[in-house]
């Protein structure tokens, strides 16, 4: 079910339109009448709820245009929402809205995995140290187990690379994967917002792997974070491409 709550006067100004020819975000203060929500999760924030959503998420693999065996691509549709409600709402400011993925593989050749869009509006911007981890092996190079579940630890992330290119402003984001499997969560956009409301609509937001081995697993995300430090996040369903 769909969250309704009064919008602020300063909501107003999160009504920026960001689109894309082939890859974007899109942002706007007024939500799809039928939405299917995937996740939600929230907090309470100096008295007010902090409710963060996922809705229409869609990621449609598609054959890599290369043609490698070794390349996975996919394109990411969908909407994040974020709804603060209380009595003072409209007066939040300062809060951070971001976007971004965890990922996972089982095995790499020297490979990469990058995601990339485009979008007039400035003030988006890449993290620029995803948090990127591997498996921790014992003496005899097995996977170290804890209540059966495996265990791993961070490890430095090689390489995030951004940049703007084109007509549009548009920014790429991408790590080097090591050789064993590995998880890593990169913020794909961030931005700060006023006001109870925003939300960001992902149009073919555009992610390929390349030099893996096995499948690639992507679980995105919608994270907000409070002028005060408050975070809540929200994971959608993990796709196997």
């Amino acid at each position: 079910m769909k969250i309704q709550t009064r919008r602020g006067f300063r909501a107003a100004r999160n009504a920026t339109v960001a689109a894309a020819a082939v890859a974007g975000l899109v942002l706007g203060s007024a939500g799809a009448a039928g939405a299917e929500v995937n996740d939600q999760n929230r907090i309470v924030s100096n008295g007010h709820e902090v409710i963060v959503t996922q809705e229409d998420t869609f990621i449609n693999g598609v054959p890599p245009i290369g043609g490698s065996p070794l390349s996975r691509e996919w394109f990411h549709n969908g909407r994040g929402i974020a709804n603060i409600v209380g009595p003072e709402a409209a007066d939040f400011e300062g809060s951070t809205f971001q976007f971004g993925y965890q990922v996972a593989w089982t095995a790499s050749i020297d490979g990469g995995i990058s995601f990339g869009w485009e979008s007039p509006d400035p003030s988006f911007t890449v993290t620029a140290e995803p948090v990127k981890y591997e498996p921790v092996l014992d003496e005899a190079g097995e996977p170290v187990l804890v209540d059966g579940q495996q265990v791993f630890r961070p490890l430095e992330v090689t390489e995030v690379e951004t940049s703007i290119e084109g007509g549009l402003p548009g920014i790429s984001a991408g790590i080097e994967l090591t050789q064993a499997p590995g998880i890593a969560e990169i913020v794909v956009a961030e931005s700060e917002f006023d006001g109870d409301f925003k939300e960001v609509q992902i149009a073919n937001v555009h992610g390929a792997a390349t030099g893996v081995i096995g499948p690639v697993s992507v679980r995105p995300f919608v994270r907000v974070i409070t002028d005060n430090a408050d975070n809540v996040t929200t994971y959608g369903q993990v796709w196997t491409l």
